[in-house]
């Protein structure tokens, strides 16, 4: 189990995200709600039991819910922040809503019950833009939408559920952004249901968090490499970038294990040859950080 969390730094962030959903009329008790209340429920139990001794009687499916309340409600908070300070009103509740729908627990997700998720990356992707300076837009036409040195981008951002459905998300997203005739297109692609599909005993163990970093980029690239035939040389001016949020774990000088979400971006062109695109690509990744 995670130790040690910034479980308040979170809550706060998460109650004032619950407070202007509530003021926008949105009172579900939604997958973030539940987040919410577990995190606020290890808080409480924090100060009682700071070893956290008291999690090894829950269930096994209580366990993974705890776990992927703070890896989710972190990365969601990551996403909405910049994206109300960019969009302000302009960013409405209701898609927001839309992102929420699904189980708490990741490990239960199914190809029916995924869609909440799935709109969920479009915020992580329009939060990571708002976080590089960009603005982004959900309603002209491609999940996301922004200005680049002059260039209207259009960006398709796809989840595949397994590697068996990948070639279908990526092929998608091409024939949707050849349609689109952007000045330039950009497929994102998450790969986090990829390296970790909700087990968290099955997250990597690495020597520390620096590691943790390294080790997810290479896995990036790999995911970058195994898919290549899916996308090389199909698109003009285009990048595929494989984004992908996922939890690592080290052992402490004092033989407990410590936890971190960490975020892996990987940006490639699309067409190998086009030495415009690739600079401009580059470009932009360093902008925003990637």
């Amino acid at each position: 189990m995670p130790q040690q969390f910034p479980f308040n730094e979170l809550i706060a962030d998460l109650d004032e995200i619950d407070h202007w959903l509530r003021g926008s009329g949105l009172q579900a008790h939604d997958r973030i709600r539940k987040y919410r209340k577990n995190i606020k429920q290890m808080i409480d139990l924090q100060s009682r039991d700071d070893q956290l001794e008291t999690l090894q009687n829950v269930t096994e499916d209580r366990r993974r819910e705890i776990f992927w309340s703070y890896v989710e409600a972190d990365e969601f908070v990551r996403a909405v922040k910049p994206l109300r300070a960019a969009l302000g009103d302009e960013l409405p509740a209701a898609p927001v809503k839309k992102a929420l729908d699904g189980p708490a627990d990741v490990f239960l997700e199914t190809q029916k019950s995924n869609s909440g998720r799935n709109f969920m990356f479009e915020l992580i992707m329009g939060g990571r833009l708002a976080m590089g300076g960009f603005v982004p837009a959900f309603d002209k036409g491609p999940d996301i939408q922004f200005q680049y040195r002059g260039h209207r981008v259009a960006m398709q951002c796809k989840r595949p559920f397994s590697m068996e459905g990948v070639e279908e998300t990526i092929g998608k997203a091409i024939d949707q952004l050849k349609e689109d005739s952007a000045d330039l297109s950009i497929i994102a692609v998450s790969v986090s249901r990829l390296w970790n599909p909700g087990d968290p005993d099955a997250i990597p163990i690495v020597r520390d968090p620096e590691m943790g970093q390294a080790y997810l980029d290479a896995r990036g690239r790999q995911i970058a490499d195994e898919t290549r035939r899916f996308w090389k040389e199909k698109l003009e001016r285009a990048g595929i970038v494989f984004y992908g949020f996922a939890p690592v774990s080290w052992q402490m000088e004092n033989g407990r294990f410590g936890h971190a979400a960490l975020r892996a971006e990987t940006m490639c062109p699309v067409m190998a040859d086009d030495r415009q695109t690739k600079v401009l690509l580059a470009s932009f990744a360093h902008e925003l950080g990637a």
